[in-house]
């Protein structure tokens, strides 16, 4: 699979206008990719946290985990 690369922004002559479009468009696709990160972190958080909690109610006293 090629992909051709994307011109440079500095070549492509834009307008002003044009340029706050751009930077607009760049900037709401970053905020969504933030927001997914944070949903898929927060998941980790809960799943981690739910780990802890079943590991302390079965795991006998007095050993240590070799993980």
């Amino acid at each position: 699979m090629t992909t051709t690369p994307q011109p440079s922004v500095a070549v492509m002559k834009l307008s002003k206008a044009e340029y706050i479009e751009l930077c607009d468009r760049f900037r709401d696709k970053a905020l969504t990719e933030h927001q997914d990160m944070r949903a898929w972190m927060n998941r980790a958080l809960i799943a981690e946290a739910q780990l802890a909690t079943l590991k302390t109610a079965y795991e006998p006293r007095g050993t240590e985990s070799t993980c």
